[in-house]
């Protein structure tokens, strides 16, 4: 009979302990991601930037016709040493979110870095 209680109790502690942890924190709400994008966007080049669910971290330019893995890159440091969760990051081009060519909603893509 005890081995059946415990068969029982086991899985139930477990659920209770798993669904009693709290929420899970959005990467756009997350306190050092929020930090590391006021850094950024108060970067020269940079016109608009956001982070997403997908933690990824979008960053808006102008196009030069330049390759921006570089300042991709670059932008990789700000969010480490800023201790951001966010690890990859996608340059692309200001206000063509709507573009044809555009490969998703956020627009052309000029450049990108995975952070880690």
């Amino acid at each position: 009979m005890k081995i059946k209680q415990l068969f029982l109790i086991i899985p139930l502690a477990l659920l209770f302990i798993t669904s009693s942890c709290g929420k899970t924190i959005k990467p756009s709400e997350d306190s050092n991601n929020k930090k590391a994008l006021s850094e950024i966007q108060k970067e020269p080049k940079i016109k608009h930037a956001t982070i997403t669910d997908d933690n990824i971290l979008y960053a808006s330019v102008e196009d030069d016709g330049t390759i921006r893995n570089g300042y991709a890159e670059y932008l990789c440091e700000i969010l480490k040493e800023n201790n951001a969760t966010t690890n990859w990051v996608k340059i692309v081009k200001v206000n063509s979110s709507k573009d044809l060519n555009s490969g998703d909603d956020h627009g052309i893509l000029l450049g990108e870095a995975n952070c880690n």
